[in-house]
């Protein structure tokens, strides 16, 4: 289920947000290997569009759609460029030498700095949100 908090949040936002076809969505999950009844797949199957935070963090992808880059794009790159193994997705841009992934094994966030790679391909950074929920909430929350 999508947080409260989320919803509350996103129902203020300005643009079409909300998914019109939720078939594209579930195919991109599909090939990504996300299943669509984690809170990710949920997430995406009812919202589209790329994402700004209240706080000045990175802008969230979209999981598909005519926004580039998009989740499926952005994780090839970051597969190739920094060799982050293949259950990890990039849910933001490396453009400030650090980017958000999802763990598709266990749900996880992690906020990467590339100065900590090493650290993150050998296991050793933890995640800083146990599950896509905890994150979504962090990053629709206005900063204190």
């Amino acid at each position: 289920m999508i947080p409260v908090e989320v919803t509350k949040y996103l129902g203020k936002y300005t643009g079409d947000i909300t998914r019109t076809d939720s078939n594209r969505a579930a195919s991109a999950l599909q090939r990504l290997g996300v299943s669509t009844d984690s809170q990710f797949g949920e997430f995406y199957l009812n919202y589209q569009g790329s994402f700004i935070s209240p706080r000045p963090i990175a802008e969230l992808l979209d999981i598909e759609g005519p926004d580039i880059p998009a989740i499926p794009d952005q994780t090839d790159y970051v597969w190739d460029r920094y060799e982050i193994p293949t259950h990890y997705l990039a849910i933001t841009c490396d453009e400030s030498e650090g980017m958000y992934l999802y763990n598709i094994n266990n749900g996880a966030v992690y906020d990467l700095d590339i100065r900590d790679l090493d650290k993150f391909i050998t296991g050793e950074l933890p995640a800083r949100w146990e599950n896509f929920n905890q994150f979504l909430i962090w990053y629709f929350e206005p900063p204190i």
